[in-house]
């Protein structure tokens, strides 16, 4: 691996991790395939240049990890009609998350959930058929400015502990 694209690769693991993501070995090899490919790639690709990384990756963790990334909106998706879909990070050299509520909702829904698998948070059952919908995308549709953390909580159906 390059010097550049080990600064990349670096940069990536911290936007990664500034957004609550957990990086193993494998998800590194991932993203390390992802940057030393450059374009985009369908997950088969990606696995193979990934196992030159880390030799345990497997197909599954390709593709829990892609689905982790495009939920965050780290990545781009491209759809095959007749071919395999394929990934390419947004960025070569990711800068700061922007202001976008969007990005804050998925962000807080995240580490909703993993404070949820902790016990610190509990699911409102009314709400869990919301969560499947999309996060709204402006701010008066989830009608705050600056609002609490309580109150984003319960929009997507938590109540703090």
């Amino acid at each position: 691996m390059t010097e550049a694209a080990g600064t990349a690769l670096v940069a990536w693991e911290a936007r990664c991790k500034s957004l609550g993501m957990l990086m193993t070995a494998p998800r590194r090899a991932i993203l390390a395939a992802m940057l030393q490919l450059g374009h985009a790639h369908d997950a088969v690709t990606l696995l193979q240049a990934a196992r030159e990384h880390h030799a345990a990756t497997s197909i599954g963790t390709v593709y829990r990890w892609l689905r982790e990334l495009k939920q965050l909106g780290l990545i781009e998706v491209q759809l095959q009609p007749h071919g395999r879909t394929r990934w390419r990070l947004h960025d070569a050299t990711p800068e700061q998350v922007t202001g976008s509520i969007h990005m804050m909702m998925l962000q807080v829904q995240h580490f909703l959930r993993e404070l949820e698998k902790l016990g610190f948070v509990e699911a409102l059952p009314a709400q869990l058929d919301a969560l499947a919908a999309p996060v709204p995308t402006s701010l008066t549709a989830i009608a705050i400015a600056v609002g609490p953390l309580h109150e984003i909580a319960e929009c997507l159906g938590y109540r703090l502990a």
